[in-house]
Order: structure tokens, then sequence, then C-alpha cells
């Protein structure tokens, strides 16, 4: 019967340290998606931006494309908020945009 409790207790022993391991685990992705996250939303209104543009000459929205650009490619320090801000009151920008760009704005204050 001891053998039993010696297994059980390696073998809770083992779980619990694997357990402790994917919680290390966790946590370290959490972290670090956290700290890419202005970047991945950034990248995605700059992706929507693209998809907005057209062949005509728009300066207000290549602008932001390039600001956008420069940013995510750490040409500039500063990301684009009040150009971001600016542009989405514009009556250049389309409403999927607009929601796309304030939605992106509201997730980076949190």
């Amino acid at each position: 019967m001891s053998s039993f409790w010696i297994n059980f207790a390696v073998e809770i022993g083992f779980l619990s340290l694997l357990g402790v391991l994917y919680y290390f685990y966790q946590k370290k992705k959490i972290i670090h998606h956290e700290e890419n996250k202005p970047s991945m939303i950034l990248n995605f209104i700059l992706q929507s931006c693209l998809a907005e543009k057209t062949d005509n000459p728009q300066p207000e929205l290549d602008n932001l494309i390039l600001e956008l650009d420069d940013f995510l490619n750490n040409k500039t320090s500063q990301p684009p908020f009040t150009l971001l801000k600016n542009f989405s009151q514009s009556s250049t920008c389309s409403a999927e945009l607009k929601a796309t760009i304030l939605e992106g704005l509201k997730e980076l204050d949190q």
C-alpha cells in the first residue's frame, strides 16, 4: 500500500510541476501579446487604409499611410494618434475606415 502512496505523490508532484510550467508559459505569451498590441492594432489600421486607397490622389490618406508605415518600421518613435483622430473626423474618411480607426484608438487607450 505504501508504493501506491509514493506513486500517487510522485504523480501529483509531476502534474504540479507541469501546471506551474504551463502557467509561466501562458504568462509569457500574454505579456508578449500585450507588448505587441499597439503594433498589431496600428498594422490592422494601416491595412484598412490601404484597402480604402484608390488610384485617385488622396493627400490626407496618403500622409496617414506614410506616417503609420514609418512608425511600424521604427523610423519614428511616436505613433500618429493625432493624425488618426484628425483623419477619422474628416469628410474624406469612409464610415468603415472611421469605425476601424476609432475602435483601434479606443483599444489602444485601454
